[in-house]
C-alpha cells in the first residue's frame, strides 16, 4: 500500500547501484520514500524492473518521458555513470524536484559548482550519496575531532587498498576506467568516498602534490594508484595513499595531534591520549625527550551496524519531509572535486598545485587526456 506521507521518487539509472536503491524503496526499507518510476537506458534494465518492482512502478526509457509525467514524483535519485550527473541534477532541480545524486558531482569542479548554483536557485533538497559519513566509526571519529580530543592536528596519514579491482571489473562497462567515460580512475571512483570523508573531517588543504603512476597495474591511461601530499594553512600535513592493484587489504587512517593519536584500522578505533600537550611540553620542558609524557589508550570495535545506504536514504527523506540537516549536502561535492582535480593536475604538471584549482586549466588538461585515449 502506498504511503501517502512518503516522498515519491523516480530513479534514473537501473544498473547495479540503481537496482539497490529501487529494491530498498520498493520493499519499504527506506522510511519516508516510495518508488514511483524508474528511468532505464536498456530493455534489459526495463525487464529487470518489470520482474522485481511490481506493476505500480512506472517504467520509462528516457528523461523526456520521465518529465512528461512529472506530477507523479517529488524527487529524483540519480544512479547513472559519472558524466551525466550535472545535467541530470540541474534538470531535476529546474523541474522543482529534490535530488539525491550518487557520487561524484560530475567530474570537474565547474560541474559541481553549476549543480550547487541550480540547487540554490531551486530551493530544493540536494544531497550526495556519500554513505561513508553514516558509518558509526566515522561518526565517532568526527565527534572526537570536533571536541579536539587529541589537541591540534599536526599530521594525517591514510592508506587504503580495500577495493581491489581486476581486469574484468575495468572492462565491465565501456565507460569505466577512462578519461572520456569516468573522468579518471581510482581517485574519482573508489577514492571519491575516501576523499569526501577526508574533507568532511579535515577540510581542504591550501596545496596538494600528487605522484600518480597512471596504469601501473593495467593497460589504460587513468590511475589505479595514487599518492597525495597535502599541506594545510595551520601547518598540518596529510598523506593519502590509494591503490586498487594490491591483493592484500589495508584500510588505515592515522591522525596525530598535540594531545595524542587516533588510529582507525578497518573497524578498530584506537585513541592514545597524552597527559600533556606535546607542543607546549617540547617548548618548555627541561627534558631532552618524552620522559614526562604519559600515554593512556582506549579501543572501540565497531561490528555489525545498520546499512549505511539505508541511513542515507532515510536522511534524505527526513530532509525533505521535516527539514532535518543532510548528512552529506550535495554542495560538498565541489570540495571533494577540488581535491581530485587538484591531484590530477599536480600529477600531469609534475608540481605542487594550490587550491582552489584553476578550473579552465584543469578542463584543458583533461581534454588533452581524452583526446589521447583516441
Amino acid at each position: 500500500m502506498e504511503n501517502k506521507n512518503a516522498v515519491r521518487c523516480a530513479i534514473i539509472g537501473i544498473g547495479a547501484q540503481g537496482r539497490k536503491y529501487a529494491l530498498a524503496l520498493s520493499r519499504g526499507e527506506a522510511k519516508g520514500l516510495s518508488l514511483s518510476a524508474v528511468c532505464c537506458r536498456s530493455e534489459e534494465s526495463a525487464n529487470w524492473a518489470r520482474e522485481h518492482l511490481g506493476t505500480d512502478v512506472k517504467i520509462v526509457h528516457g528523461e523526456n518521458e520521465l518529465y512528461g509525467n512529472a506530477g507523479q514524483f517529488d524527487a529524483v535519485i540519480i544512479a547513472t555513470p559519472h558524466r551525466p550527473h550535472p545535467a541530470m541534477t540541474i534538470r531535476a532541480l529546474k523541474n522543482g524536484k529534490h535530488v539525491l545524486c550518487d557520487k561524484p558531482a560530475g567530474i570537474t569542479v565547474s560541474d559541481a559548482a553549476a549543480m550547487n548554483e541550480a540547487a540554490a536557485q531551486a530551493g530544493k533538497v540536494y544531497a550526495m550519496m556519500c554513505n561513508q559519513r553514516a558509518c558509526r566509526q566515522n561518526q565517532r571519529l568526527k565527534e572526537l575531532l570536533d571536541r579536539e580530543e587529541i589537541g591540534s592536528l599536526v599530521r594525517v596519514t591514510q592508506i587504503n587498498s580495500r577495493n581491489f579491482r581486476t581486469k574484468s571489473y575495468h572492462e565491465s562497462s565501456e565507460w569505466r576506467s577512462s578519461w572520456k567515460g569516468e573522468g579518471g580512475g581510482a581517485l574519482i571512483n573508489q577514492g571519491y568516498h575516501l576523499l569526501d570523508l577526508w574533507q568532511y573531517l579535515f577540510g581542504l588543504p591550501k596545496s596538494i602534490y600528487a605522484e600518480i603512476p597512471f596504469g601501473k597495474y593495467n593497460s589504460f591511461r587513468v590511475d589505479d594508484e595514487d599518492t597525495l601530499i597535502m599541506r594545510y594553512a595551520n601547518g598540518m600535513t596529510g598523506t593519502f595513499i590509494l591503490t586498487t592493484g594490491e591483493g592484500t587489504w589495508t584500510e588505515r587512517l592515522e591522525i596525530a595531534g598535540t594531545r595524542g593519536r587516533i588510529v582507525l584500522d578497518k573497524n578498530r578505533l584506537t585513541v592514545t591520549r597524552l597527559n600533556l600537550d606535546a607542543a607546549e611540553y617540547a617548548a618548555s620542558a627541561r627534558r631532552t625527550g618524552r620522559e614526562d609524557l604519559m600515554e593512556s589508550e582506549t579501543v572501540e570495535i565497531f561490528s555489525s551496524q545498520e546499512d549505511a545506504y539505508r541511513i542515507m536514504l532515510n536522511n534524505f527523506a527526513e530532509a525533505v519531509l521535516e527539514g532535518k540537516p543532510l548528512i552529506a549536502p550535495g554542495t560538498d561535492g565541489e570540495k571533494t572535486l577540488e581535491l581530485i582535480n587538484g591531484a590530477y593536475m599536480s600529477a600531469w604538471l609534475g608540481e605542487k598545485v594550490k587550491l582552489p584549482v584553476d578550473r579552465r586549466e584543469y578542463e584543458k588538461l583533461l581534454g588533452d587526456r581524452e583526446e589521447q585515449e583516441g
